[in-house]
C-alpha cells in the first residue's frame, strides 16, 4: 500500500512537535488541533519533523526501538498509523519515484 511512498509533513499547514520521552504533542496551525501522539507515533513524528523518511527507514527505527511481539504485523500497523495521521492533515504521503 505505502510501499513505494515518503512520508513527511504537510506542507500546506504549519505542524509543531514537542517530544517528551515516548510521548509527542502536535499542533496544527492551520486547523488549530491539538494532538498527543505516544509509543510508534511519537517515533514517527521524531524522525520527519527533521527531515522526511521513506516507509522503510520508519520501519527501521521502529524495529530499532521497541521490541515487537511476535506475530506483530508491523508492516499493517504503520500503514493504518500512517494513513490515520493523513486523514488528520498532520503527515504528507508522496509517491517516491524511482531516480
Amino acid at each position: 500500500m505505502l510501499e513505494n511512498s515518503v512520508i513527511g509533513l504537510p506542507k500546506a499547514a504549519v505542524i509543531r512537535c514537542r517530544f517528551w520521552d515516548d510521548e509527542c504533542v502536535i499542533y496544527n496551525q492551520f486547523t488549530g488541533e491539538t494532538h498527543l501522539v505516544e509509543g510508534m507515533g511519537a517515533e514517527i513524528f521524531k524522525l520527519i519533523s527533521e527531515k522526511s523518511a521513506t516507509r522503510t527507514q520508519l520501519l527501521q527505527t521502529i524495529h530499532s526501538v521497541f521490541e515487537l511481539e511476535t506475530g506483530f504485523d508491523i508492516e499493517d500497523f504503520l500503514d493504518n498509523l500512517i494513513l490515520q495521521y493523513q486523514k488528520l492533515g498532520l503527515l504528507d504521503v508522496m509517491e517516491n519515484s524511482p531516480a
